[in-house]
């Protein structure tokens, strides 16, 4: 009888240990497939990303093309292609960019994306000046022709024709200069809090933010346009550090001091720009006035109370 009962306790061990070894095996099964699917799931995304850089950079390289073709017959007609040769270089850091990386964070690939739109956009405007281009050449090389018995008193007013040529010119210049508006100030504390207005306390502004909009310019040509800030405290120095992005420009003839500056792809849209600055230290008590300036102008001005 005892002998019974020890060969039943026997085998319901051993049923245990099997029930056992069998949960264990499906609990590993489970895991394995678990980690098959996301093994998977992240060869697809990764896949997917690169598909993505791929084709991004297909359309860069294509833009790039018609860039191209676009700067030598503009330069064949006598246009002016200084801000394409600008925005062609920006281009083609991109593409590198986009070549060289496989793991392109998100965030700076959607910004190349974005951009996409505002160079097919300034492909766009520059076929638009070709056609004119040409039709000014076109009508330049008739009145040539038309005009060389006249050549004489052709020479006169070409020179008369030339020197108000200039003049406009320097006027469209003027004209085409951006310009800053809605320019905003924002006090950000240690801990990240965020107060709005031209008035604030030194402890609340441990950092300073500055938001403005572009204004549209039909003249502006679209393209690459560098911004430059000048922070100035009350006795009248601009604030000025070499390691946050601080330098010099040249204005009307004099080396200024700027405290930080920023490249943006002017579009047209009213877009909008930020500035962030963090001193270091607190701001000094009293009216401190902003500047921003851009292609050598002041674009905007603005101020700010610290008390």
């Amino acid at each position: 009888m005892a002998e019974t009962e020890n060969k039943g306790k026997v085998n319901n061990r051993m049923v245990l240990i099997v029930a056992v070894l069998v949960i264990l095996a499906i609990i590993n099964g489970i895991q394995y497939y678990m980690a098959l699917q996301s093994e998977k799931k992240n060869k697809e995304l990764i896949e997917s990303k690169e598909l993505q850089l791929v084709a991004t950079y297909a359309r860069l390289d294509s833009i790039s093309g018609q860039l191209n073709l676009k700067i030598q017959e503009i330069e064949r007609l006598g246009g002016n292609i200084d801000s394409l040769l600008i925005v062609k270089e920006q281009l083609e850091r991109e593409k590198d960019e986009l070549k060289l990386s496989r793991n392109l964070a998100q965030e700076r690939y959607n910004k190349i994306q974005d951009k996409i739109e505002g160079y097919e956009s300034l492909l766009k405007r520059k076929d638009e000046e070709i056609v004119k281009l040409k039709e000014v050449n076109k009508a330049l090389l008739t009145e040539n022709i038309d005009l060389k018995t006249q050549k004489n008193e052709l020479n006169q007013e070409i020179n008369t024709l030339q020197a108000e040529r200039g003049k406009l010119q320097e006027k469209i210049n003027v004209a085409a200069t951006l310009g800053a508006e809605n320019i905003s100030f924002f006090a950000i504390n240690d801990r990240g809090k965020v107060r709005d207005g031209d008035e604030f306390k030194s402890k609340q502004l441990d950092k300073l933010k500055i938001t403005f909009n572009v204004e549209d310019n039909p003249l502006a040509e679209v393209g690459a346009k560098n911004i430059i800030l000048r922070i100035i405290e009350p006795e009248g120095s601009a604030l000025y550090n070499v390691a946050a992005g601080s330098g010099t420009f040249d204005y009307n003839g004099e080396e200024v001091f700027y405290t930080s500056s920023k490249e943006i792809l002017f579009d047209n849209s009213n877009q909008s720009v930020a500035f962030e600055y963090e001193k270091g230290s607190e701001f000094k008590k009293g009216r401190h006035k902003v500047e921003l300036y851009s292609e050598g102008a002041l674009i905007g001005q603005g101020y700010f109370i610290v008390k």
